[in-house]
C-alpha cells in the first residue's frame, strides 16, 4: 500500500460537485477506500476539510447529510503523530523558504518526514514540492477510476 499526504484541496473536490478535477479525486477517494492509498496528514487537516464543509454548506454547495458523510469517510484517514512544537517549527522553516501559508507548508513537512508522495490540487505546493525534493502528484494528473 502506497503512503500519501493528501491536500485538503483534494477531499474539497470529491466532496463538492461543482469542482474541477474531480474525477481525479474520486479515484483518491476510492483508492483510499480499496486500502490501496494509506494517507497520512498534519493536524489541521480534518479542520480545514471540516471549515470548508461548513461554509459550503452554507453557500448552499453541498448538504448537511452529505458532507457528515465525508467527515465520517475520513476516519478512515491516519494522522502523523508528532511532537508539535517540532512539527510547528519545521512547517514555519518550510513556509518561509517556499512562500507557502503555513498551513499549506504543513502538507509539505509530512510529506518530507514521511518520504511519502503529496496529492494536490494547489500549484504553489507542487512547485515547492519539486524545489525541495519531495514527491509530489498533482491531482489533474490522476486518471478517473
Amino acid at each position: 500500500m502506497k503512503e500519501a499526504v493528501i491536500d485538503a484541496s483534494v477531499v474539497l473536490r470529491w466532496a463538492f460537485e461543482d469542482e474541477a478535477d474531480r474525477l481525479g479525486a474520486v479515484g483518491v477517494e476510492q483508492a483510499l477506500r480499496d486500502a490501496q492509498l494509506h494517507a497520512v496528514e498534519p493536524p489541521l487537516f480534518l479542520l480545514e476539510v471540516a471549515a470548508s464543509l461548513e461554509r459550503g454548506i452554507r453557500e448552499r454547495r453541498i448538504d448537511r447529510t452529505a458532507a457528515e458523510a465525508v467527515m465520517r469517510a475520513l476516519g478512515a484517514v491516519s494522522f502523523e503523530e508528532v511532537e508539535p512544537h517540532t512539527f510547528a517549527s519545521a512547517a514555519f522553516g518550510l513556509a518561509l523558504a517556499t512562500g507557502l501559508r503555513v498551513p499549506d507548508a504543513s502538507y509539505l513537512e509530512v510529506a518530507r518526514a514521511r518520504h511519502a508522495t503529496l496529492i494536490t490540487a494547489d500549484r504553489r505546493q507542487l512547485e515547492a514540492a519539486e524545489l525541495l525534493g519531495i514527491p509530489a502528484v498533482a491531482l489533474s494528473d490522476l486518471p478517473p477510476r
